[in-house]
């Protein structure tokens, strides 16, 4: 008696954006990169947010690099948006600890924590405890959090992203994502999607 061998071929995934299927609860980190698209996935995710009707919160440095005119032009309320300005004086702890207080809050679907400042990282601060932390606050409010580094920033990272742009005319430019880390491995093939650059890159 001979064994049948049956190939099963299970449809492939469809491919989405990034902002479709961002998972909540969790630490998600969308770091730099040469050629790289970092604010603009972040905007992008932060448009998606406020489409749902989630009230958003953005915190970086004191005089970080947030420009309110392309938030505008890349179709985010300003008005539904808390922007979060951390002085130097805080000292390391400022950005974490601004964040936490927001999401301990429970009233933000979405916080967006630039880290990207290089000398955090090195400092160790962003490895210790914080990280633990705010995932715990993310996951009982089912919040988002994207994390914006400089490079891959810990161990309790699910999703790692490097957003890669690429210009297609002038003004315009297709953004890749690339996964560098998904813990989940719930992430469906993501679509690269066409962007208008800002003012400075046209």
């Amino acid at each position: 008696m001979s064994a049948i061998v049956l190939s099963l071929k299970l449809p492939a995934a469809p491919a989405l954006t990034l902002s479709e299927q961002l998972p909540t609860g969790r630490l998600i980190e969308i770091t730099r990169a040469k050629a790289g698209a970092q604010l603009t996935t972040a905007v992008a995710c932060l448009r998606a947010a406020q489409a749902e009707g989630q009230t958003a919160a953005w915190i970086q440095p004191e005089g970080g690099s947030l420009f309110p005119p392309d938030l505008a032009q890349s179709g985010i309320d300003l008005d539904a948006l808390l922007v979060v300005h951390v002085p130097a004086r805080a000292g390391a702890h400022g950005l974490p600890k601004a964040a936490e207080l927001l999401l301990r809050s429970g009233g933000f679907g979405m916080v967006v924590l630039d880290l990207s400042d290089l000398s955090m990282q090195r400092g160790g601060v962003w490895q210790g405890v914080w990280q633990g932390r705010l995932l715990g606050l993310a996951r009982e409010h089912e919040s988002w959090l994207l994390l914006l580094t400089h490079s891959h920033a810990g161990s309790l990272i699910s999703l790692c992203l490097e957003p890669h742009r690429q210009r297609v005319e002038r003004g315009m430019f297709t953004v890749e994502q690339r996964v560098r880390k998904d813990k989940s491995g719930m992430l469906c093939p993501l679509l690269a999607e066409r962007r208008r650059g800002p003012w400075g890159l046209l």
